[in-house]
């Protein structure tokens, strides 16, 4: 992109500040008022024209003031955003918070996202941690009809897994028990190239390699954090945004819903994120505006999104997603103080240094 002059950085910075604000499309008269630029109207409408040739901003309807375009917010946030932080009195609340809930880490994760929701007024996604590699700390096998039973794994990050397993033939609990012991007093701790080592170092039964290989297949599929598993908050903060609840027709808006709830309902929003943030390193903050974003359900949002833990070790991701009329300076504030604190308790929690 060809560099703005200072004048056309000051003028798009005001325009977009002035529409994340109003959502209203911004005149020229108001940019000089509000402001306090030191040129003219007609001057501002001139640069105004020159922005709009470079795609930055455009005309919704003649007559109409002008509104950031995906390359405007982008531009904005690149080059134009004033930092911001959150405020101590902010911080200190968020911390008593955490320390009310103590070692429990599914609060964690629910209280994150509620805290980002309510910050923002925005919708806040978040994953659970979970390790990088899958590695078993116990199992068990129930019995429930005579020619079933369920595996249930409990994995080294805290993970719950279970898998139903059909048998050639019917086994008793107490058989099931012993075979259990035997494995796990094997397989503890192992993720699951080490498993299939011992598989081809030791004898087992057609029972005892089907729970083996089950266990193995379950490691194998966890160690990805883009995670098919994923909370939700604050939904209903997005529909009330005019975007969704005064601007434009009924018909317009009611598509725009539609497809937000298409993609927090039906779990396509992680598939979206993973080749933003596979390359993104703990803490760092990824703003993905609209239309740069490979689904078209979502060019009318904008999401912030960071990913948490220790790096090759344990974590997950967190953001929030709204429109692309977003307060982006706070929300990447929220959401990288959000990611230093999954962090900091996650590492405490694993005893990372």
């Amino acid at each position: 992109m060809t560099p703005l002059s200072p004048r056309k950085q000051q003028i798009l910075r005001a325009l977009v500040e002035e529409y994340i604000h109003t959502a209203t499309p911004v005149a020229s008269e108001t940019l000089v008022r509000k402001y306090g630029l030191k040129f003219s109207s007609a001057t501002v409408r001139h640069e105004l024209a020159g922005l709009e040739e470079a795609n930055l901003i455009y005309q919704p309807h003649t007559s109409a003031g002008r509104v950031p375009t995906d390359l405007g917010y982008r531009y904005f946030v690149e080059h134009l955003m004033r930092e911001s932080t959150l405020s101590l009195e902010e911080q200190r609340l968020i911390r008593h918070q955490f320390y009310q809930v103590q070692d429990q880490l599914d609060q964690w994760v629910r209280l994150t996202a509620s805290v980002m929701a309510r910050l923002l007024h925005n919708a806040a996604i978040m994953t659970p941690p979970r390790a990088v590699e899958g590695r078993l700390k116990h199992f068990e096998v129930l019995a429930v009809t005579d020619l079933s039973a369920h595996v249930v794994l409990v994995l080294t990050d805290g993970t719950v897994k279970q898998q139903r397993l059909l048998l050639d033939q019917s086994i008793q609990q107490e058989e099931l028990s012993i075979m259990a012991n035997r494995l796990n007093k094997l397989f503890q701790d192992k993720n699951a190239v080490e498993i299939n080592k011992i598989l081809t170092e030791h004898d087992f039964s057609p029972v005892e390699r089907l729970i083996a290989d089950t266990i193995t297949r379950i490691l194998e599929q966890h160690g990805d954090l883009f995670g098919d598993i994923f909370y939700r908050e604050g939904l209903i903060n997005i529909l009330e945004q005019p975007e969704y609840s005064r601007l434009g027709p009924e018909q317009v808006r009611n598509e725009r819903v539609r497809h937000v709830l298409e993609v927090l309902e039906q779990n396509r929003l992680l598939p979206a994120l993973a080749s933003h943030l596979h390359s993104t390193p703990s803490g760092g903050v990824q703003v993905i505006i609209g239309g740069e974003n490979q689904w078209d359900e979502m060019k009318d949002v904008s999401l912030v999104v960071a990913r948490y833990g220790k790096e090759g070790q344990v974590g997950g991701l967190l953001g929030v997603i709204g429109p692309t009329r977003m307060q982006y300076d706070r929300a990447i504030a929220v959401v990288r103080y959000m990611a230093n604190v999954m962090t900091e308790l996650i590492s405490e929690l694993y005893g990372y240094e």
